[in-house]
């Protein structure tokens, strides 16, 4: 098997795109939880469902970019 050259600047951009796809998610987890507490007057219970949705969503799209780098299905 003839071996991939991956330059120091892949591995930035793996590592730029799996903190992306962690952090991306539970930040828009958290303005949209705030937005609708305050729109709606429920207390932070929704910010807090949010954020939950939001960190489920980042390990959802880290499982799947592993895969998608280790070639697993």
């Amino acid at each position: 098997m003839k071996r991939k050259d991956i330059t120091p600047l892949k591995y930035v951009g793996l590592i730029l795109r799996l903190g992306l796809s962690m952090a991306l998610p539970v930040v828009f987890g958290v303005l949209a939880g705030r937005y609708l507490d305050r729109r709606l007057g429920t207390g932070g219970v929704l910010l807090v469902i949010s954020i939950a949705i939001g960190i489920l969503t980042s390990f959802r799209n880290l499982y799947h970019q592993a895969n998608k780098i280790t070639g697993k299905k």
